[in-house]
This record gives C-alpha cells, structure tokens and sequence, in this order.
C-alpha cells in the first residue's frame, strides 16, 4: 500500500502521546489525519543500541503478524511500516482493560470474554500467538464495548516452530484470556476455562525468563555504582 504520511511529514512534539516508553519499549503516539485515527509505535527515542537491534526487529515482527492478522475483527484493520523503526495501525477507540478496571467499567461478561476468545482463535489459525494476553494493558475495551487486541511485540509465528511446542504457546495465549476475565468477572469464569488457567498458572512458574533479563542487569549495575 501506499503510506499515507511519512516520518517527514510528522511534528512528533505536537502528537498526542499515547504511552511514553521505557528503555527498551517504543512510544505509542496518536496521529489524526484527514478524518483518520493512527496509531504510530516508534522506537527511535530509545537509546541508540536498543534502536538499532531490538527496535528493528520488533517493528518487523510485529509488521509482519499485523498483515497476516488482517481482516480479522478485533485486530488493527489497516497497517504499515513508517520505516525501519516504526509501524503504524488504525486507532481503536476505547480503554485498556486495566484502565476499565481501574476506573470501575466493567465489559458485558461472559459474552465479552467469549468473543476475545474467538479472537485469539482465529489468530491461531493463522498460526500467530500474542503471548501477552495477561497483561491487561494489551486487550481494549472498545467505544462499541467490543474486544479488541493490540502490541504483537511479543508475537510468534508458528510456521517455522517444532509442531510440539503449538499448543503449548496458543495454551499461553489462551490462559491470558482466562486470567484477564478472572480479575474483571470471576463469577462467570466457568469451571473449564477456570481448570486450563489454573494449569497453566502451574507451568508458568518453571518459566524463568520473565520481562527483560538484561534490562534487570543493567538496572542492578547501575543501581551496584551509585
């Protein structure tokens, strides 16, 4: 496609920042154009080094499972890439669930729920998995109080993954629902949904590798020199 405006053509300092990011995380901005709402996720404010590594690979992960999401109710209907370090997406009006959560709004459940749910299976079946849907942060509560997933940052792709692994990382994905559901509505959480949460909750503590190892590392040096 073509892209509808260029880095050039964008004063960042007059954009409404969305989310200011944190050492090894983008800025997320909203940008209004012709009567359309984008979303843009930049990691060029992040050091140098995070930027030229991390940040290029995130923004072609996260580009590629966007175009291969598309069509899919719930996802981001229109993406592209900026340049090498961000990508763009059609703006969802609504709330994240912790900020729902927080100010006491409270999605329709279970019926919600299920239709996240449905979601998160059709992206298995285009062989994607999100892999942070416990963080509540990721999944909105749209202004028609629909469902709806954003930051594949953390994605996979399941195309070049040994077969044994599938249903482990779309369990993870799906637990993610399941734990989201059980802080907003525990009451209507039914008892299977409730059982593959709990079993996954057992597994994820053998999982040692949690948020960003080297990021605590630095943080320790840093805090070891002062």
């Amino acid at each position: 496609m073509n892209k509808p405006f260029l880095r050039k053509d964008l004063d960042f300092k007059s954009l409404n920042i969305l989310h200011r990011g944190q050492w090894a995380n983008a800025d997320l901005f909203l940008f209004r154009q012709n009567g359309d709402e984008w979303a843009i996720k930049d990691f060029y404010p992040c050091p140098w080094l995070v930027r030229q590594t991390f940040g290029r690979l995130m923004v072609r992960r996260e580009m590629l499972a966007l175009q291969r999401l598309q069509g899919i109710h719930g996802i981001a209907e229109t993406s592209f890439q900026l340049d090498e370090f961000a990508l763009c997406y059609s703006f969802m009006p609504g709330t994240t669930l912790k900020q729902a959560k927080k100010e006491g709004r409270k999605p329709a459940c279970p019926d919600y729920f299920i239709a996240l749910e449905k979601i998160v299976r059709q992206m298995h079946n285009r062989n994607v998995t999100h892999l942070d849907l416990r963080n509540l942060k990721n999944i909105i509560l749209t202004d028609k109080n629909e469902p709806a997933i954003v930051d594949f940052q953390s994605c996979m792709m399941l195309d070049r993954v040994p077969r044994c692994f599938h249903e482990l990382l779309k369990d993870i994905d799906l637990s993610g629902v399941y734990k989201c559901w059980y802080k907003i509505s525990p009451e209507t959480l039914d008892k299977d949904r409730a059982d593959h949460l709990k079993t996954m909750n057992k597994k994820r503590r053998l999982w040692i590798l949690k948020g960003y190892p080297l990021k605590k590392l630095f943080e320790k040096s840093k805090t070891g020199r002062q």
